[in-house]
């Protein structure tokens, strides 16, 4: 009898671990601001999240994604781990923070609260687990901007293709 109330009490802990560890509580992020720092790859800080790390990151955000500068529904203890990266149409990164925030409420994901309008591109990444927000940072010249250039020369040569079809058909 004793032995089946210690694998009880066992169980209910590990049950109590894993619930915590899904929640995100106790989660391990990517903490960093700016260009430089965010692409340092594997030697980017990490933190643990709670209160205080949240903070850092909403304030970082908070001019960009406007909502997180008032009182969202979130999970209280609840968090996750964000890569927010904004690039113009030049190519220069005017944003770039990884950090913790509260997961949202009512099945809400963060990546879809409004942000300023821009003219560029926007990486955003909301995910649980320890460090799921070191992701590769793209670079010039990689398949991202291989992409770009290939979509650039479809639409030049389409326009191109139109024109020409226009200056060939006779006129009636």
């Amino acid at each position: 009898m004793r032995c089946y109330a210690t694998i009880t009490a066992v169980a209910s802990v590990i049950v109590g671990l894993l619930a915590l560890a899904k929640t995100g509580y106790g989660l391990d992020c990517d903490f960093c601001y700016g260009d430089e720092d965010c692409s340092l790859g594997l030697e980017v800080p990490v933190v643990e999240c709670d209160e205080e790390s949240v903070q850092l990151t909403n304030s970082s955000l908070a001019s960009f994604i406007r909502p997180l500068s008032t009182a969202l529904p979130t999970k209280h203890n609840h968090y996750e781990c964000i890569h927010v990266r904004a690039t113009s149409v030049s190519g220069h990164v005017f944003l770039f923070t990884r950090g913790c925030v509260h997961q949202l409420e009512g099945g809400r994901h963060f990546c879809s609260l409004p942000h300023a309008a821009f003219q560029g591109s926007l990486e955003c990444i909301a995910c649980v687990g320890d460090r799921c927000n070191n992701v590769p940072v793209l670079q010039e010249g990689s398949a991202a901007m291989t992409r770009r250039s290939s979509l650039i020369s479809l639409a030049v040569c389409s326009l191109l293709a139109v024109s020409l079809s226009t200056l060939a058909a006779p006129y009636s």
